[in-house]
C-alpha cells in the first residue's frame, strides 16, 4: 500500500511549531504499517487559530482508539510529540505534509490514474497548447484523495479507489 507521507522528525516537528502549528492530531495509519511494527500513526498539524477544525478532525476519528489531540503549548504534550518524532522502536510516525499538485506519483500509480481517466473521463483530451489535466494529492482528516482537474471540470475520489486499477 502506497504511503506518500514522510516520517515525522524532530526537525520537521520544530519547523511546524515555529510556523505556528499548535494542534496536532494523532491517528492510526494503516498505510504506514509494515511487518514487525506494533503500530503506525499519522500526525496532522493545525494552526493555533484552527482549534475548531482540529476538534472536528478528532471527532471524525471516534472509532480510532489511538486518536489524540496534542497541544504543542502544553509542555507534556510537546514532549510526547518529540518522543513520537524520535520514531520509538516498533512504531512509525508519519506527518501529513501538504502535497497538492506538486505531488509526483510513482510510475505504477501514474498508469493507474491514466486508466481511471480513460474509463471515467474519456472526453478529457489535453492538447499541446491547451488545457492540461492536473492531478493533486490531498489529505482531509487523515484520508487521502485525488483531485483531477481539466478545463473547468473536476473530479475528486478517495485514493483507495485508484489502487483498484
Amino acid at each position: 500500500m502506497y504511503n506518500p507521507f514522510p516520517l515525522l522528525t524532530r526537525g520537521l516537528l520544530d519547523d511546524q511549531v515555529a510556523k505556528g502549528k499548535r494542534w496536532f492530531i494523532r491517528q492510526t495509519f494503516t498505510r504506514g504499517m509494515e511487518a514487525r511494527l506494533i503500530a503506525a500513526f499519522l500526525l496532522r498539524a493545525y494552526d493555533a487559530e484552527e482549534k475548531d477544525l482540529a476538534e472536528q478532525h478528532l471527532a471524525a476519528l471516534s472509532k480510532d482508539g489511538n486518536a489524540f489531540l496534542y497541544d504543542a503549548e502544553d509542555p507534556e504534550h510537546l514532549e510526547k510529540l518529540r518522543i513520537a518524532a524520535s520514531q520509538p522502536f516498533g512504531y512509525k510516525v508519519f506527518y501529513a505534509a501538504k502535497k497538492g499538485v506538486d505531488w509526483k506519483p510513482p510510475g505504477p500509480y501514474q498508469e493507474k490514474m491514466r486508466h481511471f481517466l480513460r474509463r471515467h473521463h474519456p472526453a478529457w483530451r489535453p492538447q499541446k497548447e491547451g488545457d492540461k489535466i492536473h492531478i493533486g494529492l490531498h489529505e482531509e482528516f487523515g484520508q487521502l484523495f485525488l483531485k483531477f482537474s481539466f478545463a473547468d471540470e473536476t473530479d475528486t475520489i478517495p485514493f483507495d479507489q485508484i489502487e483498484n486499477y
